[in-house]
């Protein structure tokens, strides 16, 4: 398993700093310069990028400091029934379609009947989560559930399959520094790379984040942790299966559903993962100061047990089903960065907008950015307006990426509140389908007409130096999808 993917992702030529500035390739199509994308990561917001650029027109190189692919790592999680799950909204779905890949993501994933909103006692408050709703989800832009692994796999072989020589995959690629001035990366063991434009994808401890914001001259932060905690069990299915309908989670195992139980101080969410196994995860918040758990780590079920005692009998019927794993680890949050790109630089995914798990859209948010970047690089754009073609990119994605984050926070108190009127309230808003219109502003969210439509308005203003004018121009664009500015 270590060298398949591997391989299957080593193709292309590499560019390295010897690549002349007066070389750009033009497109045979409709003589579009074509650049070299030099991409930092090769997580879901790096791979993405990737196809997304790549079906642009231009060449990508993408450097992962790592042996193995990230895919590798998981799946090997996997077969140790470690569970890595991950929910795909339309938002998110729509561009995999885009990018060609849904098909293969949907080998895997499972689409969901019905999503509810659950009391931490068991009783069920709503079927607000609108899994199916046919003005929102659609065959094209489906909600699925998956495991990681799968997502970055059919990924992976967008990339191999699709584009085959305009990419190249660089394993233990470690970059060093950043040479923003000459769009120039330098590895740990000595080589270095010229492209066009740099983008960081290297998560949210990423070290591109912080040689950037030294390099425009503002404050670093270290991700911090404000004690969440995720504790995440993988619970085979079979077991509940075979036990028939006796077993209290015999509904969970045999139906495909997303299930939230809503707790003091935490909640539950619950799904299928891999067709056999359920994916149940608890992000809680401690009261007491923890050591940070950098990554899952195997913990004991009865952590886990303590931690939701007096919840439904159905989530602890689920610890006691033979071959379920329990692993804990530490939601770590960034101080949101003033500003993501310089010249032809730009931070991306969890680089730049990292966010707790609490509306299901960090993947999403990461798709999203290369959704606008390929959206705006399928532009003819001229090499001299790279850096303004970023800071369209910026303005189109910071507001956005923004008000997600500060939804997401709000919907962790919405959903950890303590017995009593504010609860009450909440159970009542979500009972008669209040939360519609959230869903509906994330999920019908098309980010790669969003990136075209705002270098269109850029291009208008007839001069890219009048950025007021052409801010105005892109403000149009983002309250015609409805974005709420928070930065």
């Amino acid at each position: 398993m270590g060298n398949r993917l591997s391989s299957l992702l080593t193709i292309g030529a590499s560019r390295p700093l010897e690549k002349a500035e007066d070389t750009i390739a033009t497109s045979s199509d409709n003589q579009r310069p074509v650049f070299d994308v030099l991409v930092i990561g090769c997580g879901l917001s790096g791979l993405a990028s990737v196809l997304a650029l790549a079906q642009a027109g231009h060449r990508v190189t993408v450097f992962e400091r790592s042996e193995k692919l990230q895919e590798e790592i998981i799946l090997t999680l996997r077969y140790f029934q470690i569970g890595a799950g991950i929910q795909l909204a339309p938002n998110a779905t729509r561009l995999l379609a885009r990018w060609r890949v849904l098909d293969e993501v949907m080998k895997y994933a499972d689409c969901p009947q019905e999503g509810s909103f659950w009391s931490y006692k068991g009783q069920k408050i709503s079927r607000s989560l609108p899994v199916k709703d046919p003005g929102l989800v659609t065959a094209d832009a489906p909600y699925v559930v998956a495991h990681r692994a799968d997502i970055l796999r059919a990924l992976a072989s967008g990339v191999a399959h699709d584009l085959a020589g305009t990419i190249e995959v660089k394993l233990s690629a470690d970059v060093e520094t950043i040479d923003f001035e000459k769009c120039e990366i330098h590895l740990v063991d000595g080589e270095s790379y010229k492209g066009d434009l740099i983008l960081a994808s290297d998560g949210e401890r990423s070290k591109s984040r912080a040689q950037f914001l030294g390099h425009v001259g503002l404050q670093s932060h270290p991700s911090f942790s404000d004690n969440d905690v995720v504790y995440r069990l993988a619970v085979p299915t079979g077991p509940i299966i075979a036990a028939g309908k006796s077993h209290p989670a015999y509904d969970l195992a045999i139906r495909s559903t997303v299930n939230l139980w809503m707790g003091p101080g935490g909640h539950v969410v619950e799904y299928h993962m891999q067709k056999d196994m359920l994916n149940v995860v608890l992000v809680y918040h401690e009261e007491e100061v923890c050591k940070p758990m950098i990554g899952p780590q195997q913990t004991e079920l009865t952590e886990f047990k303590k931690k939701i005692e007096g919840w439904d009998t159905v989530l602890h019927s689920l610890l006691d089903v033979e071959g379920v794993v329990c692993t804990k680890w530490t939601l770590f949050q960034i101080v949101e960065p003033p500003s993501w790109t310089t010249g032809s630089f730009a931070l991306i995914g969890d680089a730049a907008h990292a966010m707790l798990p609490c509306l299901a859209q960090g993947a999403a948010q990461a798709f999203e950015d290369a959704g606008v970047l390929g959206g705006i690089f399928s532009h003819p754009i001229r090499q001299d307006q790279i850096p303004a073609a970023l800071r369209v990119f910026e303005e189109v994605r910071r507001p956005r990426a923004s008000e997600v984050r500060y939804r997401t926070l709000t919907q962790k108190t919405m959903i950890g509140l303590p017995n009593g009127e504010e609860q009450e309230k909440r159970d009542a808003m979500l009972s008669d389908g209040g939360d519609y219109d959230t869903w509906k502003w994330l999920w019908s969210y098309d980010a790669a007409a969003s990136g075209r439509e705002a270098w269109s308005a850029f291009t208008r203003t007839g001069n890219p130096e009048e950025k007021d004018e052409c801010q105005r121009e892109i403000t149009k664009t983002l309250r015609a999808d409805g974005v709420c500015h928070r930065v």
